[in-house]
């Protein structure tokens, strides 16, 4: 995994400290701006969520059937289960490349990967990529959204990119390279608005065939 955790960058692995930052960064309104644009077509679905963390985005995905977050962080599950987790919403440690979690997880309609992608190089993010293609049911999409470079950036978008404890940060088309021959429809957008400070942001659709 391509990630700083060293320094200040581990403190994002301290869930109070993470969601402080998040809501800096976003806030409220920014996240439910980002919710309404990447889960309204996840009404009455079963979602999984890969790098859930502790599990700030289960409250916008209440309009799914069943909701299922994944991280490798065991204090981000254990904040995310006690905070969030009821019938129908659930958190797991580990990763997908564990055949039993994998069996557990069955095959959702939707997997939501919101900001893991630049975390990983580009071999393990294509390799995560390719094993939600074959969680996911037929028709089934992945919905993401990345940090992303492209011309003509805002400075200071781009100084807080320098800052991200992610450090493969893409180009759109770098990204839509990710998902492969194993999504019959990519679709991408960058979008400059979804944040408080100048940011810019990759949205993400892949939808399997």
């Amino acid at each position: 995994m391509a990630e700083r955790t060293s320094g200040l960058h581990r403190l994002v692995t301290v869930p109070a400290i993470y969601a402080a930052i998040q809501n800096i960064l976003g806030g409220a309104e920014g996240r439910k701006h980002v919710a309404d644009l990447l889960f309204a077509g996840l009404v009455g679905k079963k979602v999984l969520e890969v790098g859930c963390g502790p599990g700030s985005w289960a409250p916008y995905l209440s309009h799914a059937a069943a909701y299922t977050g994944i991280d490798w962080n065991p204090r981000h599950i254990e904040t995310a289960q006690l905070k969030y987790g009821g019938d129908s919403v659930r958190f797991i440690h580990g990763d997908l490349a564990d055949p039993a979690l994998i069996a557990d997880i069955g095959a959702p309609d939707a997997v939501v990967g919101i900001g893991i992608l630049h975390h990983l190089d580009d071999a393990i993010a294509a390799d995560l990529l390719k094993r939600i293609a074959s969680l996911l049911a037929s028709g089934g999409r992945y919905v993401g959204i990345e940090p992303v470079l492209h011309a003509g950036q805002n400075p200071v978008a781009r100084l807080l990119k320098a800052l991200d404890s992610g450090r493969n940060i893409r180009t759109e088309p770098a990204y839509r390279a990710l998902l492969g021959t194993q999504y019959a429809h990519i679709g991408t957008v960058i979008r400059t608005d979804m944040m408080r400070l100048p940011y810019s942001h990759c949205i993400i659709d892949g939808i399997v065939s």
